[in-house]
């Protein structure tokens, strides 16, 4: 990535009103909340509509399935974050008592921390990865990113972010990682400030799509945004965005819960996973941490 310069600035920010577009409005609807999924119908709407969403754009294939989640899904320490739309909150005078009524998830993104079990991105960029890891680094990567097109008005994508920004901002991250199609790498580096991480290469679980490793540190990543974004003349504040609380999003409540044993073996039984023994003990390993139990 080219330093960041006052012509670089200037060039980032004319390409941020030309394709703003819609970006940046607040939310026109107090319909949408988004929370941690906990819920076994919460976690599989989600994990539906990042198969649904994954197939539409050719990451990946479909085997009929319908259902989208990895083995980094099983570890106790991921967490789904899901927008959920509620009819009940467009009327004029809601029922507070049918809020839950005809809700769908509507949105979803997945954030998993760094473990024994590796991250799904070091298919592509293992190395990268492993010096980070060797440099005092402590990462996330996040995967899964989906959004139901008939509610894309609402700026869902960049609300999840947002989130999953004051999520790792209040552990102990250092960087949040991610695997971007030659499709996306533009926004992901002029617009979210990534840096590439390594060659643009095949990638088996983007369906073979050419996809490239990109990485954010956080303190960086904020120092840099109100370097880029915090000006008077900018109509699109990414920096107040991402890095300040504003009262357009619920903010998340507490930090979630690992998978309990009944989600686990719920979802294991689906046999869209073949886990190898190794992967198994690592998994027995990362709940007997946190005094719990891996079923299988």
């Amino acid at each position: 990535m080219k330093p960041t310069t006052p012509t670089n600035n200037i060039e980032r920010r004319r390409e941020v009103r030309l394709r703003r577009s819609n970006l940046m409005s607040k939310m026109d609807s107090s319909s949408i909340t988004f929370k941690i999924a906990q819920s076994q119908e919460e976690l599989e709407s989600a994990f539906k509509l990042v198969w649904q969403a994954y197939v539409a754009t050719g990451l990946q294939h479909n085997s009929g399935e319908g259902i989208r989640f990895t083995k980094y899904h099983l570890l106790p320490t991921t967490r789904v974050l899901i927008a959920i739309y509620h009819p009940e909150l467009d009327k004029e005078k809601p029922d507070y008592t049918k809020l839950h009524e005809q809700s769908i998830v509507v949105g979803t993104l997945s954030i998993i921390e760094d473990s024994p079990l590796g991250l799904p991105m070091e298919e592509i960029c293992g190395n990268n990865v492993m010096q980070l890891r060797k440099d005092g680094h402590k990462l996330v990567e996040i995967v899964g990113l989906a959004i139901n097109p008939d509610y894309r008005k609402y700026n869902i994508a960049m609300y999840l972010y947002k989130l999953m920004f004051q999520f790792v901002r209040h552990k102990d991250i250092t960087d949040v990682a991610c695997s971007v199609t030659k499709k996306h790498l533009s926004f992901y580096r002029r617009m979210l400030l990534f840096k590439t991480l390594g060659e643009i290469k095949e990638y088996s679980a983007a369906n073979k799509l050419e996809t490239q490793c990109h990485i954010l540190n956080i303190k960086e990543a904020e120092t840099t945004a109100e370097a880029v974004y915090n000006a008077d003349n900018f109509d699109a504040n990414l920096f107040t965005f991402f890095f300040t609380d504003t009262p357009e999003a619920n903010r998340l409540k507490g930090e979630g819960t690992p998978l309990s044993e009944e989600l686990l073996t719920y979802f294991l039984n689906k046999d869209t996973l073949d886990l190898d023994d190794a992967t198994k003990l690592i998994l027995r390993d990362e709940y007997k941490k946190i005094a719990s139990v891996f079923p299988f």
